[in-house]
């Protein structure tokens, strides 16, 4: 890059740094002497995210950060319980580029332990606490962590997952009424250590996350981010468009322990504002939490929009929740109908945004473009190329279907211990996580499905978005998935999963017609299997290998 490509750059960045300062409000909450302790306190010591918490402690030290069923922790809380974990992780061995596993629900504790790690320069591996014993131990074979950090009440699966892998690493259980046989109590290891920053440690490595994807079609895969990484451009347009601010209060409902919660958390901790976390999603509970907490905001996953637009009218009108500015949707497709619902619910304040794991954030859609652009994921955001790629590499026109992929700052620098699968999602520096999609003139992207979900029937290629879009609209079902199973004839033909809408008698043939009227004759289902609820993971993303038993 030339000298002047360079300083044009670096220009650029700084006017939309001051463009965020000035947006959030945060310089009206950081007390100037508090920013000179701050600077004494971070010298000489790791670089990271976790200088944010310190930041703030020493700013505002008072001001509420973690707020959960258990505690509520002020800034200057939050970094005292930082560093005495940070400590009791070097006195057991861990230094700057090592792996940590994290297996702990949601809570306060979750980003404590997050933060320590990022204090010594770890790497954090972050462990779905709902997995199962082999699926933990696979991960811990694969991450060969340095130490481990877990909750009492995931300890039989803990302990099992362990000793399959052979880990003999340091174990820290926090909640425990007795220290494991192969560890130890967190509460114990962390007593009387000291409150403020351990040295900096030395090590390989700048520290950093590794997230095991949700392994819907095989062995999951962990996907390794270094904060060289940030993706600082995307993330910055997403505070500037969503008006995020210094004195918001965010809701915590999706796992911590996948990637896009963490990241809005992020941007929430980078503000100084206030996050109130939920262990587990509840549509009314929620209500009762944004009236009680005053939420401004939140991200969560289409599924939970959607059990909380079915909550009677009258349930709903119980809870004051005009308290909400703006709330983002993202990890699976969101439907044009969940879309409308939740706005004529709450308002204009529903965005849409794509990304990944592996990509972070990619492209966005506003308030206005669910009804403009029904099913668009939005344009891409600022830092992001994305192309759009047929069989043959080539770059796609507008209107035609193909592999979309992304290149940005935030991109993983690959899947640990996995070389092949990170050349097969790579190309020319683009990566892809097998979504397809088209984009039109104006530059709008819409998914049509993953790569491995697409049907081929009797030659003709049948994304299953777009009949599961269909279904979506019709005012008896609540939730729909669509798959491809074998045919004799076709090769493959379509089956529909529905969960009808409380009190909606839906029968197979209503079902079928309904496609029918909007879509051509090869689109319909030839089957339907109406199911109380569909299954998914933690993240939302319908489990399609589950249906294909079911058929």
């Amino acid at each position: 890059m030339a000298l002047t490509d360079r300083l044009r750059e670096r220009v650029r960045d700084a006017v939309l740094a001051a463009r965020v300062v000035r947006s959030t409000r945060i310089l009206a909450a950081l007390r100037p002497g508090g920013i000179t302790r701050f600077a004494r306190a971070a010298r000489g010591g790791t670089r990271g995210p976790h200088l944010i918490t310190m930041l703030h402690a020493h700013t505002q030290p008072d001001k509420e950060a973690l707020i959960d069923g258990v505690r509520r922790l002020t800034w200057g809380d939050l970094d005292a319980h930082v560093n005495q974990l940070a400590h009791a992780l070097v006195e057991r061995g861990v230094r700057a580029g090592d792996r940590v596993a994290l297996m702990l629900p949601n809570g306060a504790d979750y980003l404590i332990a997050q933060q320590a790690m990022f204090r010594v320069g770890g790497v954090a591996v972050q462990i779905g606490h709902r997995l199962k014993t082999a699926e933990v131990a696979y991960i811990l074979d694969n991450a060969e962590p340095r130490a481990m950090l877990g909750h009492a009440s995931l300890a039989d699966v803990i302990v099992a997952a362990r000793a399959q892998a052979g880990s003999t690493c340091p174990l820290l259980l926090i909640g425990a009424s007795a220290a494991p046989a192969d560890g130890e109590r967190w509460e114990d290891a962390v007593a009387g250590r000291p409150t403020d920053r351990p040295p900096k440690q030395v090590g390989e490595g700048d520290g950093g996350v590794i997230v095991y994807t949700s392994g819907t079609t095989g062995k999951p895969k962990g996907a390794a981010r270094s904060f060289k990484q940030t993706g600082m451009e995307a993330a910055a347009e997403v505070m500037l468009r969503l008006g995020m601010r210094a004195d918001d209060r965010h809701l915590v409902v999706c796992p911590l322990y996948h990637s896009a919660a963490p990241a809005f958390v992020a941007m929430m901790m980078g503000l100084g504002a206030t996050s109130v976390l939920m262990n587990h999603f509840d549509p009314e509970a929620a209500l009762a939490l944004i009236e009680r907490e005053r939420i401004t905001c939140a991200f969560v996953v289409p599924t939970m929009l959607v059990r909380m637009t079915a909550l009677p009218p009258e349930i709903r009108g119980k809870y004051d929740v005009s308290s909400i500015r703006w709330i983002i949707c993202g990890a699976a497709p969101l439907a044009t109908e969940t879309a409308r619902a939740t706005q004529a619910w709450l308002g204009p304040v529903l965005w849409n945004f794509y990304g990944a794991t592996e990509t972070g954030l990619v492209t966005l859609a506003g308030p206005a473009d669910h009804g403009a652009r029904p099913g668009t994921i939005g344009q891409a955001l600022r830092g992001n190329e994305i192309r759009v790629l047929g069989d043959d590499g080539r770059v796609l026109p507008p209107g035609e279907i193909g592999e979309l992929y992304a290149r940005n700052g935030m991109l993983v620098s690959g899947y640990h211990r996995n070389d092949d699968a990170t050349r097969d999602a790579m190309r020319d520096g683009f990566f892809s996580v097998g979504d397809l999609a088209r984009v039109d003139a104006d530059g709008f992207y819409y998914l049509e499905s993953r790569k491995h979900d697409m049907v081929i029937s009797g030659g003709v290629n049948i994304y299953p978005a777009e009949i599961e879009e269909r279904l979506h609209n019709h005012p008896g079902i609540l939730e729909a998935a669509v798959i491809g199973v074998p045919d004799p004839e076709w090769g493959e033909s379509l089956a529909a999963f529905v969960v009808a809408r409380a009190g909606a008698a839906l029968t197979e043939s209503e079902v079928v017609q309904w496609c029918r009227d909007a879509l051509a004759d090869y689109k319909r289902p030839k089957r339907v299997v109406f199911l109380d609820e569909l299954p998914r993971n933690p993240t939302g993303k319908v489990l399609k290998r589950d249906l294909r038993g079911l058929t």
